[in-house]
């Protein structure tokens, strides 16, 4: 009977949510509308419409590989890669969403975090393969870039693809929630803005110190596990920035699910705020180069 209503349902979601996916399949979470993601999960595609790989002209640089938000690849991710394109860096996106069939604004609002970081996380490791198998760049140094839920798949990454040359990790205001944290021996910055208490249910509930049920581990008291036996990893806090800096101007929003209001909090950052977290994600990233 359980067999017949899932297989109900993803005939009812692909029909009439317009939600149809080749890959990755979506399965009922309690009962409010929320979905998490089954396999088979689609794999990473160079050729694929999402994808945009970008190189220096003239020389083999340092890649950059990205993983964005629980949003899909929208302009704010686009804003990030931006960054180190101007900086000399190669760079390598994608959007794991439109790679499984599915519609950000869907996966957005309805997927949990997990089931996000499913769809994200097949796709980014098989980009990170591409890109230590490919001779346009200077594949002895593979970077690290993601934020929100892309930021915790990211963190995930370090410690189950160590057998690729990662040379440093920026993870952006990851989510409190999602896939388990593991030993990250990588150079790790994980930067924040000070204000950000995205989807937290007051003005100190800041995403890094937040537990849950499905994640009982803070950001902060992992990450401060790792230092404490030595590993390269460490916090860097904004003033005047909220949730995902690149979201445009600071200013406090409010976010609604449904007819609801789920609710209010701060994001993007000052033009200092951005000016300074550019400054210190290229010195880190120059400062862990291998020649």
């Amino acid at each position: 009977m359980k067999k017949l209503l899932f297989v109900f349902l993803v005939v009812f979601l692909s029909f009439g949510c317009k939600v149809v996916s080749q890959t990755a399949q979506l399965k009922e979470v309690g009962s409010r509308g929320r979905y998490t993601t089954l396999g088979p999960f689609a794999s990473f595609d160079p050729d694929h419409k999402s994808v945009e790989i970008w190189t220096p002209k003239g020389k083999k640089a340092p890649i950059v590989v990205y993983a964005h938000g629980g949003a899909g690849y929208r302009d704010d991710d686009r804003a990030r890669v931006e960054m180190f394109r101007r900086n000399g860096f190669a760079t390598l996106s994608f959007d794991a969403y439109e790679m499984n069939g599915l519609d950000w604004e869907f996966v957005t609002r309805r997927v949990t975090n997990n089931g996000k970081q499913n769809l994200i996380w097949n796709v980014f490791k098989g980009a990170v393969a591409y890109a230590a198998s490919n001779d346009r760049w200077d594949d002895r140094n593979i970077f690290f870039y993601g934020g929100s839920n892309g930021g915790r798949t990211i963190l995930y990454a370090g410690s189950k693809l160590a057998e690729y040359p990662i040379r440093g990790i920026i993870s952006e205001a990851p989510a409190a929630t999602g896939y388990e944290l593991g030993d990250l021996r990588i150079p790790t910055i994980v930067p924040f803005g000070k204000l950000d208490t995205w989807a937290g249910k007051s003005d100190t509930d800041y995403v890094w110190t937040r537990t849950y049920p499905s994640s009982p581990i803070s950001l902060e008291t992992w990450l401060n596990a790792q230092k404490e036996k030595g590993h390269p990893i460490q916090f860097i806090f904004y003033e005047n920035a909220g949730h995902l800096l690149f979201e445009g101007p600071l200013e406090k929003v409010t976010v609604k699910r449904g007819d609801k209001i789920a609710f209010t909090a701060y994001q993007g950052a000052s033009e200092e705020a951005l000016k300074q977290y550019e400054e210190d994600v290229i010195a880190f990233v120059k400062r862990h180069l291998t020649n």
